[in-house]
């Protein structure tokens, strides 16, 4: 299992991936991995998942833990890629122990197969932090707001990866905050619609 870290798809990926075996010990991350968290593979190497990213005990509505251990036992068990949408994680500050770093993400779990039987599961994260930036009251909302907007885009290309529906509404935030400064969420949702559109080859399905 350790040698899928030496392999050049995995430590060149630019997507931040992250290797567990069926205990959710973590036996390998790649470069990407180590940039976005700020947690060098030394320190997170061997240590269960959870224990090295448990959730902040400052957020009372922190599900991180629950919502990530439920994927990755069911994709041990069905032997199915799973998404797991939108989910707010915050990770511990190495430099302020005890503190930890706001952060949402979009993960999407993987299984390794050898022998036709699932040996560890492939995390992938994408950081998507700045399109719901704190302060964590307003962040809720956001969330929530992103979370409906993708369900109403998911459900009028229902062809594509809700993943990949996520992806191209996150990117058209940050393309109109960029050029608005504060974008309206209804500007960000029709360039989302109008490229997944052009994705997808026909008009958005009547919802």
């Amino acid at each position: 299992m350790s040698a899928i870290e030496e392999t050049a798809w995995f430590r060149t990926k630019l997507a931040p991936n992250l290797l567990v075996d069926r205990d959710l010990r973590i036996r390998a991350v790649n470069p990407a991995y180590e940039q976005v968290t700020a947690h060098p593979r030394d320190a997170l190497i061997g240590r269960l998942l959870f224990d090295a990213f448990p959730d902040n005990p400052a957020d009372p509505h922190a599900d991180g833990v629950a919502k990530a251990s439920a994927s990755m036992e069911s994709v041990f068990r069905r032997g199915a890629r799973h998404w797991m949408g939108v989910q707010r994680y915050d990770i511990p500050d190495r430099q302020t122990p005890g503190e930890f770093v706001y952060r949402v993400w979009t993960p999407v779990n993987s299984p390794i197969h050898d022998d036709g039987k699932t040996v560890a599961v492939l995390h992938q994260v994408q950081d998507v932090t700045r399109v719901v930036p704190q302060p964590p009251a307003s962040a809720s909302a956001k969330l929530a707001q992103l979370r409906a907007a993708a369900e109403v885009l998911g459900r009028q290309f229902p062809e594509l990866p809700g993943e990949a529906v996520l992806s191209v509404l996150t990117h058209s935030h940050s393309v109109v905050e960029e050029r608005s400064g504060a974008p309206d969420f209804e500007q960000v949702v029709a360039l989302a619609r109008l490229r997944l559109e052009s994705r997808a080859g026909h008009p958005a399905n009547e919802v």
